[in-house]
């Protein structure tokens, strides 16, 4: 088999796997409940309804699927690992960049499934509360999904250096906390100067800016925050910078 087609079975296994574990159906149907209760919210909200059914029902979305991500993400390897189950993928003619892939692929899927699914839910509901759907909505969507590949990717890589997975993920937490003020960050390298200055810009412009995919607060008639042609090189790259630092450490490891 190729590299190619490794990856794609790898990838397809983590997705069964993800698909099969309690937490996913419980974060679903919690997501599910939070929704659906969003609509309290709505009709408190008289004149703005539409508005609050939709954003709280992204916001929610959005954090549900982050948690659920970050935790898979933070467990997939160290898992087999603690588990002995890597020798046994190892003993087999597996590459470990195909191994990497595959895992990394997995955990996209299921966030896709995961956030097609809660999307489903709350387009219902608009359905049900008979409102048109806005024009950002789909894109609001997918933007989620491209920050949680970031997330995804970042996760994974530390986990392969990290202690415990209460540790990844409050790693992985703080940088998904500090991806929502890097332009602030880098104000604050502007107005600093002397050693502050040179200690925090490398921090600054090390942090994924998650604003770029934030369409949720674009609404209908702001304009997009970047080209499409730089959104998809930025994602490109802080989807390949950590899954090549995560093959180097895990070129490391012996299996």
């Amino acid at each position: 088999m190729t590299n190619l087609a490794i990856a794609y079975s790898i990838a397809r296994h983590s997705l069964v796997e993800n698909y099969k574990n309690r937490f996913f159906s419980l974060f679903i149907i919690f997501a599910g409940v939070l929704i659906y209760a969003s609509l309290l919210a709505g009709v408190m909200a008289v004149d703005e309804e539409a508005r609050v059914l939709i954003d709280l029902g992204l916001a929610l979305m959005e954090l549900m699927t982050l948690a659920y991500a970050v935790l898979a993400a933070a467990s997939a390897i160290t898992r087999e690992i603690e588990t002995k189950t890597i020798y046994l993928v190892f003993s087999r003619p597996v590459s470990r960049p195909a191994y990497l892939a595959g895992k990394a692929g997995g955990l996209y899927a299921a966030s896709a499934l995961m956030l097609g699914v809660m999307a489903l839910i709350e387009l219902s509901l608009i359905y049900f509360r008979g409102f048109d759907l806005p024009p950002f909505y789909l894109k609001a969507v997918f933007f989620i999904w491209c920050k949680l590949l970031i997330i995804i990717s970042a996760a994974l890589f530390i986990s392969l250096f990290s202690t415990s997975t209460v540790s990844t993920v409050t790693i992985s937490g703080i940088l998904w906390t500090l991806g929502h003020f890097t332009s602030e960050a880098k104000f604050l390298v502007t107005k600093s100067s002397g050693a502050a200055a040179l200690a925090l810009k490398p921090v600054a412009y090390l942090i994924p800016n998650f604003q770029l995919f934030n369409a949720r607060d674009l609404g209908a008639a702001a304009p997009p925050p970047a080209a499409p042609g730089f959104l998809a090189a930025y994602l490109l790259l802080w989807l390949a910078a950590p899954y090549l630092f995560s093959l180097l450490l895990f070129r490391k490891r012996e299996f």
